[in-house]
């Protein structure tokens, strides 16, 4: 595993579920794994969390966003497969990271969406160990298996065979949003909205709205039929017509 440290992400697992809307919005933004004794349960994001969740929203169609480094594999694969077996269609929006044991569960949606900004991870599973050389080769044993798991995740979206899909998780992958759609691993990327309208304290974009309308106003109109300089500087150079 590569010598990176991924910024940790404040827990959070968010349903927003109105009554008029046939669509709800789910948020699983921070660490995967089981409450222990001594947790807080809202500390972490669990695949009990998230099978209560979607108790409430049965039968709706959820839009699920993903913000998370990822955390326990079989954690990760159970709410890939409560994700899979809802009877609403599940839709991911990556809207940070999908890394590690994230990128697992992103694999349960019907369509998959990343911004150009986002990234997903990939990567082969890995652990803590402690024993004998017997107990370190049983170890290491039990993780090929668990490593098929992993790759099964994956094999009914990644477009390529088994080989590359083993080469890229062996890498630790960390895939653009344009690299995860080459590979199959996400369906559509988004571009980013502009707002519209900049916040009213403002004061820059108030003075620029004010002030380039006049600057609109004064700039000359080019003449129907005229070369605009860079046409002609185009001709000239290039020898090219317009």
């Amino acid at each position: 595993m590569e010598n990176f440290k991924i910024p940790k992400i404040e827990t959070r697992l968010e349903v927003k579920n109105e009554a008029n809307n046939e669509t709800a919005e789910l948020y699983l933004y921070g660490a995967i794994r089981q409450a222990y004794w001594w947790d807080d349960e809202e500390d972490v994001i669990s695949a009990k969390r998230v099978r209560n969740a979607l108790k409430e929203l049965k039968g709706k169609d959820v839009n699920v966003h993903i913000n998370s480094g990822g955390g326990d594999v079989f954690e990760s694969i159970t709410i890939c497969n409560l994700f899979k077996q809802h009877d609403g269609d599940i839709n991911i929006y990556i809207d940070g990271l999908a890394g590690s044991g994230a990128s697992i569960v992103a694999m349960a949606g019907k369509k998959i969406y990343m911004p150009s900004n986002t990234m997903m991870m990939i990567h082969k599973a890995w652990t803590y160990a402690a024993g004998n050389a017997d107990e370190l080769r049983k170890v290491a044993n039990d993780l090929d298996k668990i490593d098929s798991a992993v790759k099964a995740s994956y094999k009914s979206r990644f477009v390529g065979n088994d080989e590359e899909l083993e080469a890229l998780l062996k890498e630790e992958s960390w895939l653009t949003a344009e690299e995860c759609l080459a590979f199959g691993l996400c369906d559509e990327i988004l571009e980013q909205k502009r707002e519209e309208e900049a916040p009213e304290n403002s004061i820059k974009q108030t003075l620029f709205n004010k002030y380039n309308k006049n600057i609109s106003a004064n700039t000359p109109k080019v003449e129907e039929g005229k070369p605009t300089l860079f046409n002609a500087f185009k001709k000239q150079n290039l020898g090219g017509n317009d």
